[in-house]
């Protein structure tokens, strides 16, 4: 893993963190945590996410 993959993989977690915990709170739908982590998934392309199952 280069640098540049590790900081996205960093930065695409990060940048969804607070999002999973408005859904876990009910503050968010699962649809739309879902279309939030598709277009965060696209923007740091990382390399884990196709790997790791969905929760």
């Amino acid at each position: 893993m280069t640098k540049e993959q590790f900081n996205r993989e960093i930065l695409y977690h990060a940048s969804l963190a607070p999002f999973r915990r408005l859904l876990t709170e009910g503050h968010i739908s699962r649809s739309d945590y879902d279309k939030i982590d598709t277009i965060l998934a696209q923007k740091y392309r990382p390399i884990f996410v196709s790997i790791m199952p969905q929760n």
